[in-house]
């Protein structure tokens, strides 16, 4: 597996074992609504900060394989970078 998979795997575990923030930066941002629109319906939103953007753009192509699974429209063009620039400016930033 993968080095980022494991990652986004232990980042996912960690924050359902512990209390998960679920106040979300820029609450009344088009980012913020269109994540709670389109994410919340699946799972629990996770903070934008749980993961680092490399981290956030595998999670939403991953999420691309359960829309169609799941038998929901896509993200757009225009979604998938909204959501993208919103989860990546409040993203964790690695150290170092």
């Amino acid at each position: 597996m993968a080095w980022g998979v494991r990652r986004v795997i232990l980042g996912l575990l960690c924050a359902s074992l512990t209390a998960c923030e679920t106040s979300l930066p820029e609450p009344d941002s088009e980012g913020a609504r269109l994540y709670r629109q389109r994410c919340s319906g699946c799972h629990r939103l996770y903070h934008p900060g749980l993961l680092t953007p490399e981290m956030w753009q595998f999670m939403l192509a991953r999420m691309d394989t359960e829309f169609v699974r799941l038998g929901r429209p896509s993200l757009s063009e225009t979604e998938r970078r909204t959501l993208f620039d919103y989860l990546s400016a409040h993203a964790q930033r690695p150290a170092g």
